[in-house]
């Protein structure tokens, strides 16, 4: 790890940066596979994870950007430009930046990094005039819950699953 004094930086993750990429995915996928085996698969590096990454660094509406302690990668937040309601059914449609995905090493949570990755996402929005950001989060997942709420993002559904 780089020293204490170490600047963060955030950078647009490039197609060389896929298996940072899939380290940073694969601390926050193994919180979800402990959490619910029953849903979550392990991370893998499959020709799928490879096609989901190249898709994101390649597509000029998504993007994953990578945050760096010196020359450690310490955090990732991958997101997109989409829409509120994409049926035009339901709500008022609108464009949105969603969060696909954030990750933070553990032992660098409660740091700071995932606020700065999510000031970018909204700095990114408002440069394209977009007011809403949108993510999803599991209700085991409390401390990204309670970041995401100190950042300013409320709960605005509820998902609920149940079995037959």
């Amino acid at each position: 790890m780089s020293g204490a004094n170490a600047t963060l930086n955030l950078r647009a993750a490039t197609a060389e940066d896929l298996d940072t990429y899939f380290l940073l995915f694969s601390e926050v996928q193994a919180l979800h596979v402990a959490e619910r085996p029953d849903l979550f698969q392990p991370a893998e590096k499959s020709q799928a994870f490879q096609r989901h990454f190249n898709d994101a660094v390649a597509q000029p509406h998504k993007e994953i950007v990578i945050a760096w302690l010196g020359d450690d990668p310490v955090g990732a937040v991958h997101y997109e430009v989409t829409s509120l309601d994409p049926t035009g059914i339901y709500l008022i449609d609108r464009p949105m930046l969603w969060i696909e995905s954030i990750a933070v090493l553990p032992h660098l949570r409660r740091k700071g990094i995932a606020s700065a990755l999510i000031g970018l996402v909204r700095q990114v929005a408002a440069q394209k005039g977009i007011a809403d950001l949108g993510l999803e989060v599991w209700s085991f997942n409390e401390g990204a819950a309670k970041a995401f709420e100190a950042a300013g993002i409320k709960v605005h559904a509820t998902t609920m699953l149940g079995r037959v």
